[in-house]
């Protein structure tokens, strides 16, 4: 596919990360086969499981198949009763999902079940087919702002071990990655020139991040915010424009809680928590830690410090209890290390604009899932979508020419 072409990175290393990617697929279905004994409990295998009672519609009433799996007149109880009920997960058990984050998972299963008649791997191909389209498309996007360090960038987004780890099962995560992909590789054509192939990339990708996990989407919005304000306002200092941004959004958020909608921000990420209690409550795991229940506003500003602390820093090396969380805690100390390391040898004048976006998404996804989650294993797999923006703006900050005359073995992998 022309889409994988690239002037410095041979189309073979995209051949290669993509039967890693496999491999690590692979490791984390064998992970979760030994490590969980109940499989309708377990993602990578819950919305297999669902996937399948819609495919063997096709055997029985193939109409009913093709409604379901197009989202065409299925919303009805003949659909409920036949179907449905007999899944798992098509219904979320939680009133705070405005949109179910497991219809698209559980169709592409079904849809998959065409071509790989039962044998879970193929969908594994499948799957990480998806996620290779988006990371590429990130690493596009990324390099049309970078002249220097493709072959870092291309490490940096495709190898980070949280990224080739949960980015690479039958996990939702991969669609979030294709999401994102291709809503900021669109937006990158579409500025340059406008047609309708890359309207329809654009509006694909939102879709799929809205139905999948619309809280990315939220969190894109603050560093997206504070990126326009700079550029077309008459707020030219960069970090006043991305703290406008998050005051903008506190307010707009505070006025919302006299408002006649059913979820206000703040009642929303307070009802999220208890959510997450409650399951915590009914699946025990020894990677939960103790966390202040949230019950109004006041409680969320407080607790935001915390929820940052939670995310970027925990879990710390004494607090690990498996090998995941071990990954997740080394990964939070490797990522402290690069930028202290890219701050000591940053650029004379980097692009703080695009350094900050990237800083801004991680900030809103880590506050998000920090004030919501507690559990340093769903922490770990709910953050991953910000760590390429993360190692992005390392790449960013960076001065690699100086870092290669000082360090000559690295002009030969870099």
């Amino acid at each position: 596919m022309p889409f994988f072409n690239d002037e410095l990175i041979p189309k073979y290393w995209f051949i290669v990360v993509f039967g890693i990617k496999l491999i690590a697929g692979i490791t984390l279905t064998m992970l979760y086969t030994n490590y969980y004994s109940d499989r309708s409990s377990t993602d990578i295998f819950k919305y297999f499981d669902d996937g399948k009672i819609m495919f063997d519609a096709l055997k029985t009433n193939p109409s009913d198949y093709f409604k379901m799996l197009f989202a065409f007149q299925n919303d009805t109880p003949y659909f409920n009763t036949t179907y449905y009920d007999k899944m798992h997960f098509w219904y979320s058990e939680y009133p705070t999902n405005i949109f179910s984050d497991s219809h698209i998972i559980i169709r592409f299963n079904a849809f998959v079940q065409l071509f790989s008649f039962g044998h879970f791997h193929v969908h594994n191909v499948f799957i990480n087919f998806i996620s290779l389209i988006g990371l590429t498309a990130i690493f596009k996007t990324a390099i049309h702002h970078i002249r220097q360090s493709k072959k870092l960038l291309f490490y940096f987004i495709f190898l980070a071990p949280s990224v080739l780890f949960w980015g690479s099962g039958l996990l939702k995560e991969s669609f979030i990655f294709f999401g994102i992909g291709m809503m900021f590789y669109s937006y990158v054509q579409l500025s340059k020139k406008w047609n309708a192939k890359n309207i329809v990339f654009f509006v694909l990708g939102f879709v799929v991040i809205i139905y999948t996990k619309m809280y990315i989407l939220v969190a894109i919005i603050p560093a997206l915010l504070g990126y326009i304000i700079y550029q077309k306002s008459f707020i030219k200092n960069v970090i006043i424009a991305f703290s406008f941004s998050f005051l903008m959004i506190l307010l707009a958020s505070y006025l919302l809680l006299n408002a006649p909608l059913k979820f206000n921000p703040f009642e929303l990420i307070i009802a999220k928590q208890h959510d997450f209690l409650q399951l915590l409550t009914e699946v025990k795991s020894k990677s939960t830690f103790y966390v202040s229940e949230l019950e109004n506003y006041i409680d969320v500003l407080i607790q935001i410090p915390f929820a940052l602390t939670n995310t970027f820093l925990r879990p710390f090396l004494w607090e690990v209890n498996s090998p995941l969380v071990l990954m997740s805690s080394v990964e939070n100390l490797d990522l402290i290390i690069l930028f202290l390391f890219s701050f000591y040898h940053k650029k004379n004048n980097p692009d703080w604009a695009k350094i900050l976006f990237c800083i801004s998404f991680a900030i809103s996804l880590y506050l998000i899932i920090g004030l919501t989650v507690s559990n340093f294993g769903a922490i770990a797999r709910y953050k991953v979508p910000a760590i390429p923006f993360l190692l992005l703006a390392n790449v960013l900050l960076i001065d690699i020419e100086k870092l290669k005359q000082k360090i000559p073995i690295l002009k030969k992998i870099l």
